[in-house]
């Protein structure tokens, strides 16, 4: 069994997320060089930082 809770995996899992969509957002960009990815981009950021901010307070028990 890992040192790893169920509120810790699932901030890890946003945050795997916002990368893989951030990647694809931004090869997206590059080759369709239309602006609407670049929002996909900007999501995808808020969605890493929403999940680095819960997996902190999991690991803190609690507070943020």
């Amino acid at each position: 069994m890992s040192g790893f809770s169920l509120s810790q995996r699932a901030a890890l899992v946003l945050v795997f997320a916002g990368i893989g969509l951030a990647g694809v957002g931004s090869v997206l960009a590059a080759v369709l060089d239309e602006p609407g990815w670049r929002w996909l981009c900007a999501g995808a950021v808020v969605v890493q930082l929403i999940g680095w901010v819960l997996y902190g307070r999991a690991r803190r028990g609690g507070g943020a």
